[in-house]
């Protein structure tokens, strides 16, 4: 299987944010590519338009533009085909704006089994259901699953982060394409150092996959990255987190206060 990703087929109507049409556009009299739009609950901006197209239909022997396609890379990185109907035989799709395809972004690591890609906001509904898993919560912040809409934020913070040149990254899987958590890298808002982090919803524990993306992880922080240094941070009953870390080769210093938490501090060595 290649790493490359594939247009993900959707044909659904989005709704365009008023007042973010590209009025110059429409000036020429050619459709105003929305610059913000609403589509399964997420908002998406356009950070830039990488190509036009102009599907034609004819009747009569008259030869007409039927559609007007555009092809858009996001804030978030996702590549959206979106076009609009110009003159749709279904007259109710008038005047409206389809996202035909959608393009998620480049795994930034690959593993045999593994890729690990940026987090988008089409990803809403995966995140939502990785952070209403229970049992993986028990661990984390809280202890408690989050609600949708503290997901909605913790999923904004989490694509914010990649400002920094790293982040938290989905953990796909590369034989069926399902999201199984995450790992990544993160810095520790009480001591500035970079944390090797992972999450792995209840369905997939017990298959290797925390340590093989967390391995991968941080054979990219220090190859990719030039980092010489990486600490991990675990609750002190959590087992399984601890030895995921024993495999990697880290070793315990101690315990460290972590958003309130007491944890189990260990580094690279």
């Amino acid at each position: 299987m290649t790493t490359s990703q594939r247009p993900a087929f959707v044909s659904e109507r989005i709704s365009p944010e008023a007042g973010s049409a590209d009025l110059s556009a429409m000036a020429r009299g050619e459709p105003g590519v929305p610059r913000a739009f609403t589509w399964r609950e997420g908002r998406f901006e356009v950070a830039r338009v990488l190509a036009t197209q102009r599907g034609m239909g004819e009747d009569r022997g008259d030869v007409y533009v039927r559609r007007h396609y555009f092809d858009v890379e996001t804030t978030d990185l996702l590549r959206m085909r979106l076009y609009f109907e110009r003159n749709p035989k279904d007259r109710s799709k008038r005047k409206a704006w389809w996202l035909y395809t959608v393009t998620f972004p480049e795994p930034v690591i690959v593993t045999p089994r593994l890729a690990l890609r940026r987090w988008t906001y089409a990803d809403r509904a995966d995140f939502r259901a990785m952070l209403a898993d229970a049992d993986m919560m028990r661990h984390l912040h809280e202890g408690v699953p989050l609600s949708p809409r503290e997901a909605d934020a913790a999923l904004e913070t989490t694509i914010e982060h990649y400002r920094a040149g790293f982040g938290d990254w989905a953990i796909v899987s590369r034989a069926h394409g399902e999201i199984l958590g995450e790992s990544g890298l993160t810095t520790l808002p009480e001591t500035g150092e970079v944390e090797l982090g992972y999450m792995l919803r209840r369905p997939f524990w017990g298959q290797g996959f925390a340590t093989e993306a967390a391995r991968a992880v941080m054979t990219h922080a220090f190859a990719a990255l030039g980092l010489s240094r990486l600490v991990s941070v675990a609750r002190p009953d959590n087992r399984a987190s601890i030895h995921v870390l024993e495999k990697l080769g880290m070793r315990p210093i101690g315990r460290a206060v972590h958003r309130g938490h007491e944890m189990a501090k260990f580094e690279t060595q």
